[in-house]
């Protein structure tokens, strides 16, 4: 099925909000896919990522009258998508695995070249280098690296010029490269 349109959208949450599964079954119909994909880019476990998929399209239901027609509804989703799967990151363990060739999870292991690594070079957790990014340079760094967004679509989604999406993705890579070179998040 192919994307749904603003008015279509509007239309399946009037039906959730009257009790009318198939109202979500035909946004899950269009954006199931879309939304596991997320999930999985960003949690790297499938079974995590078909859980939190799950949970999304539950929390739609739930939540149908907090959305707002003419908001554009793709962003919506993919906000709450995106917000479930961070929220559920930082619920998480500090030791990251991923499943490997053979469908076996094992642990990460960082590459010193890459600050968007699991852990790095010094055995500091990722999760701590993010926390030495403001707000902003979090979120545009989530969106582009665990979420494989381009900066337009961080922009549209944030709802911030491209040229400052960029320029904080820039400032905040050049922040992380920083905590690893140093080894240390005090640094």
């Amino acid at each position: 099925m192919i994307d749904l349109t603003d008015k279509e959208f509007d239309l399946c949450i009037q039906r959730i909000l009257g009790k009318d599964k198939s109202g979500l079954k035909d946004i899950y119909s269009c954006y199931g896919k879309l939304i596991y994909q997320q999930m999985l880019a960003v949690v790297k476990s499938p079974q995590d990522a078909e859980d939190l998929t799950s949970d999304m399209f539950l929390r739609l239901w739930e939540t149908a009258a907090q959305y707002r027609s003419g908001t554009g509804h793709k962003r919506y989703i993919t906000v709450m998508a995106r917000n479930m799967a961070i929220d559920f990151l930082r619920k998480r363990k500090r030791e990251e695995y991923t499943i490997d060739d053979d469908g076996i999870y094992t642990e990460e292991q960082a590459d010193p070249e890459d600050p968007t690594d699991v852990q790095v070079e010094s055995g500091i957790a990722f999760k701590q280098a993010l926390d030495t990014l403001n707000e902003a340079e979090r979120e545009i760094i989530n969106l582009r690296a665990g979420l494989d967004m381009t900066f337009k679509e961080i922009s549209e989604t944030l709802g911030i010029p491209l040229g400052t999406v960029a320029w904080k993705y820039k400032q905040a890579l050049n922040k992380l490269k920083k905590t690893v070179k140093e080894g240390s998040i005090y640094g």
